[in-house]
């Protein structure tokens, strides 16, 4: 194939594809579950699907793009990532820790009481991308995504127990900011405990592909974050511009935000307070991020575009590309461990989470959850 031609494949494919790389998200950990719900009465453990040296993997889930642990910590709670540009429905999904195995959400619609009075929603139909939970100042779980159908807004859900595990239950949503002029396409979300949030957008919606694709290779700016409240709206947050922010975490005193940045696989600490960026770690394409305690868990794409343009095609179910998983510390961002996989039985890990005594994947691009051994 000519360069010119080589090029326009590229700039094709990635038209399709490269939005399916924009991982997202934080999840953390719950300080004070509530009364642990009665046994599941799902059907058995399902085996894994497949298995390596240090990964084993089990199917059935659609893009399970991130991923958030439970309050009773039993289960995790995962998004199921609609795809971009011409995104479609999918759904969320629990993952039983143990046994190992699948339980459907129940998502029932209520008052919007906690978002924006202007959004509404008149059925559950979504598509989900980035995750965050946090327990809100009034005890409840508040469960957030980021979604693109039908249109594009921030969803918010309580997580209340069911019997058999969790179920979701609306209490409204936010639509994202637009004009005519510019559209915010977000990735993730980071929730405070008053129920507002922080947003990563990844690019303006009515950017053309064509300028897209030539700042993604030129690694431009081409987002930043955004805050939203109640009272305020939304306001950009100076100092977060980046090339593609995806993933991002909160801190417990919400006063520092983690944010990683795709194009560039840069990930920041950046200080609320003051507004300055305080530590950053580069390596691999950052995608989403999670806090667990001091640990920030980050997930990084070991590839370029061309890599994922020939290995992981439009009709590929599962795409196999290595990754790398960091356990930075919160403080500073230096490396306390990382952990790299090239690996036929998982790929193209997008979020990273610890429990159960293992490390949970999940992926943009696939039908696959898997987990590897820390300590092995």
């Amino acid at each position: 194939m000519t360069t010119f031609g080589w090029r326009m494949h590229k700039r094709l494919v990635f038209v399709s594809w490269v939005l399916l790389l924009i991982g997202c998200g934080e999840a953390r950990e719950e300080p004070t579950p509530p009364a642990e719900p009665s046994a599941s009465s799902a059907p058995s453990a399902a085996p894994p699907c497949a298995a390596d040296e240090h990964l084993t993997a089990w199917c059935g889930y659609k893009n399970a793009e991130d991923l958030a642990v439970t309050p009773d910590r039993r289960f995790l709670l995962a998004t199921g990532f609609g795809t971009l540009p011409d995104s479609y429905l999918n759904e969320m999904m629990l993952f039983e820790l143990a046994p190992r195995r699948r339980v459907n959400v129940n998502i029932t619609l209520a008052d919007n009481t906690w978002g924006d009075p202007g959004c509404s929603r008149v059925n559950t139909d979504l598509s989900p991308h980035g995750l965050d939970l946090v327990q809100r100042a009034d005890g409840r779980h508040q469960v957030a995504i980021t979604n693109h159908l039908p249109r594009e807004t921030i969803e918010f859900f309580e997580l209340a127990p069911d019997g058999k595990g969790w179920q979701l239950i609306w209490r409204g949503c936010v639509n994202a900011p637009a004009d005519e002029s510019f559209g915010a396409m977000f990735n993730d979300v980071a929730l405070t405990i008053d129920g507002g949030f922080y947003a990563t957008q990844m690019f303006d919606a009515q950017m053309p592909f064509e300028d897209l694709i030539t700042a993604g290779e030129n690694q431009e700016i081409t987002g930043a974050v955004w805050r939203w409240d109640r009272d305020g709206g939304f306001s950009k947050l100076p100092g977060t511009e980046g090339s593609f922010p995806n993933g991002i975490a909160l801190s417990p005193a919400e006063n520092v935000l983690f944010v990683n940045h795709w194009f560039t696989g840069r990930t920041i600490r950046f200080n609320l307070e003051t507004g300055q960026i305080e530590a950053e770690h580069l390596g691999g394409m950052a995608d989403n991020l999670t806090l667990v305690g001091d640990d920030l868990w980050a997930a990084k794409h070991d590839m370029t575009l061309d890599d994922f343009f020939s290995a992981c095609p439009a009709d590929k179910v599962d795409c196999f590309l290595p990754f790398t998983i960091y356990r930075l510390s919160a403080a500073d961002l230096t490396v306390l461990d990382e952990w790299s996989f090239d690996s036929t039985a998982f790929g193209f890990a997008t979020v990273a989470i610890p429990a159960d005594g293992r490390v949970w994947l999940g992926t943009a691009h696939g039908e696959r959850i898997a987990s590897f051994a820390p300590d092995a």
